[in-house]
């Protein structure tokens, strides 16, 4: 087959012919179709020609903050510093194994407060129903204080455990930006 007719399959079946009409239409087997597919395909990779587009719709402000790292890490384009970012992202959004372990032991302290919540609301609605005021003493008082503060230290380690995250993740997206701008074109 011609180069020339090579790019007509490509062509055609961008379109939606099938493999079966493109191999009749060519006097070629269906296998050579699907080869001739696969080859262009693979020469597109390789030669790094571009196929794929990605849109996001952001926020002014997001944009302009955007413009600003790039400004900042000398990047020329958006495109070029989006590109980065993708190429960059297996080694920045890997999961944290640290931080699914520590969310695992939130989660399990966390289920035990709701337990100990659900109970002292079992235990006062049943004294509501039987009409009895709920006897809440010095030490059923100290131990709801302790609930809170456990909750609100929790949601702190939380907070700080995600800051952490997201300051290393920003830290290497600038790392991959920095590393972008200072590659040639």
């Amino acid at each position: 087959m011609t180069p020339a007719e090579r790019q007509e399959i490509v062509r055609e079946r961008s379109k939606g012919v099938t493999h079966k009409d493109l191999a009749a239409l060519f006097g070629v087997s269906e296998r050579t179709v699907y080869y001739t597919l696969r080859t262009e395909k693979e020469r597109k990779r390789d030669t790094r020609i571009r196929t794929k587009q990605v849109s996001v719709t952001l926020t002014p402000e997001e944009l302009d903050g955007f413009d600003q790292v790039l400004a900042r890490h000398g990047v020329a384009s958006r495109s070029a510093g989006v590109r980065c970012l993708i190429q960059s992202a297996n080694g920045i959004f890997q999961p944290d194994p640290f931080l699914a372990e520590e969310l695992k032991s939130f989660r399990a302290a966390l289920n035990r407060v709701g337990n100990n919540v659900t109970q002292i609301a079992k235990r006062l609605n049943e004294a509501r129903a039987k009409g009895i005021a709920p006897v809440f003493g010095d030490r059923s008082l100290a131990q709801l204080r302790l609930l809170s503060g456990f909750v609100l230290d929790f949601a702190d380690q939380v907070d700080a455990l995600s800051r952490r995250r997201v300051s290393r993740v920003t830290l290497e997206a600038h790392n991959a930006l920095k590393e972008f701008s200072d590659a040639p074109e």
